[in-house]
């Protein structure tokens, strides 16, 4: 008897440890998968900036080429430098994946011939004037480089998003095995299931949560890619918002010069007294926008955002104001109304896209400024055209 005893608690013994370096296993997969899935949205983040900052090499050198003015080669300058460090970290990020290697191989070659085209361009600019730089520009190889360069991340997004659903397989399953292992470790001892119950709980929770974040990160970019107005870009901002965090009524609006002027709504009515501009530190907006810290209001008094249908209107009961920077400076502020009190994480979805927002903004307003300046120079191009063709006057 005594030797059967000993052989059965040599046997729980094992048991316990085979089951304790199982549930060890299944925590350690779990959380170098989620390092894993953190480093693909970094390497998601990576392109993205690349991309932003190839964008912003064009818009200033076509700012300069428009005007002459050496202050919009700053962008250009500032987005050359942007691109050598970005390709360092991409290079640092995708060492340990060859498939992304060959892609940044590609997004290299390609973004070195259009800082090439582009500097290029300038020096025709520079030695034959606004003419020899449009002709220089006419023969479309900048384009189709930059569309090579479009095309070379968005394969590099792919393959990070492949990555990130193995990753999440893999969790998957190691969430199954754990809880397997949790609860036939449990018919023999309470204390190690709930010690292994509550681990495993809070690292998916923990999970959640980041994935929620992550989610909300990578939809939010890819609502805001492509050449967008400034108006379309803020709709398209709050209307993704809405869909993601439940936002019933927003309002963004867009800095310039200390003045925020509106530029987009979401759920509010046409009639509603929403302030269509504010300066700094005028009401909450003005001391979100001066402050850069978001802000959280329950229990809204009247007077606030206004959320209306066709079937009524009401105001909201909780408020978030976010600001959105863009080189260390708010250039952006959203009001967020909801009915109901908002998710925990909003806060810290709202810190993390805030300088992503900032940034598109900001390249949505200098898109459109060079529009307007290129439309002016082709109306007085026109206009000599038609003083030369005119004949002389005797």
């Amino acid at each position: 008897m005594e030797k059967l005893a000993t052989l059965g608690m040599a046997l729980v013994l094992a048991f316990f440890l085979a089951t304790g370096l199982v549930a060890w296993r299944n925590v350690d997969v779990l959380r170098a998968n989620n390092r894993q899935i953190i480093h693909t949205h970094e390497v998601i983040v990576a392109v993205d900036e690349l991309l932003s900052a190839a964008q912003n090499a064009e818009t200033g050198q076509r700012g300069y080429l428009l005007t002459g003015d050496v202050q919009y080669l700053e962008p250009y300058e500032a987005a050359s430098r942007d691109l050598t460090h970005q390709l360092e970290k991409l290079t640092g990020l995708t060492r340990d994946n060859p498939t992304q290697q060959a892609h940044l191989n590609e997004l290299r070659r390609h973004l070195a011939a259009k800082m090439s085209e582009l500097d290029a361009t300038l020096q025709a600019r520079r030695a034959e004037g606004v003419q020899g730089a449009i002709s220089r520009m006419s023969s479309g190889h900048g384009l189709r480089e930059m569309d090579a360069i479009r095309d070379q991340i968005a394969l590099m997004r792919q393959e990070e998003q492949r990555v990130r659903r193995l990753r999440l397989n893999e969790m998957d399953a190691a969430y199954r095995t754990a809880l397997i292992s949790g609860l036939l470790s449990g018919l023999l001892g309470a204390v190690l299931s709930v010690s292994v119950f509550t681990l495993i709980r809070r690292s998916a929770r923990s999970r959640a949560r980041q994935e929620w974040l992550h989610e909300g990160q990578v939809g939010l970019a890819a609502a805001m890619m492509g050449d967008q107005s400034l108006e379309m870009l803020a709709d398209n901002i709050l209307a993704y918002l809405g869909r993601y965090t439940g936002v019933q009524a927003a309002a963004l609006f867009k800095g310039e010069g200390g003045l925020y002027r509106r530029v987009a709504a979401l759920g509010v009515p046409s009639d509603a007294s929403v302030p269509q501009r504010f300066g700094q530190r005028e009401g909450l907006l003005g001391q979100v926008a001066s402050e850069g810290e978001i802000l959280t209001i329950t229990d809204v008094p009247d007077g606030y955002l206004t959320i209306g249908s066709a079937l009524g209107r009401d105001k909201p009961r909780h408020l978030v104001i976010a600001p959105a920077r863009a080189d260390g400076a708010v250039n952006a502020v959203m009001e967020l109304g909801f009915l109901h009190a908002p998710d925990d994480r909003l806060v810290s979805l709202l810190e993390e896209v805030g300088p992503a927002i900032g940034t598109a903004l900001r390249s949505a307003r200098y898109r459109a400024q060079l529009q307007n300046m290129l439309e002016e120079t082709q109306r007085q191009s026109e206009e000599l055209q038609v003083q030369s063709e005119e004949p002389p006057r005797l």
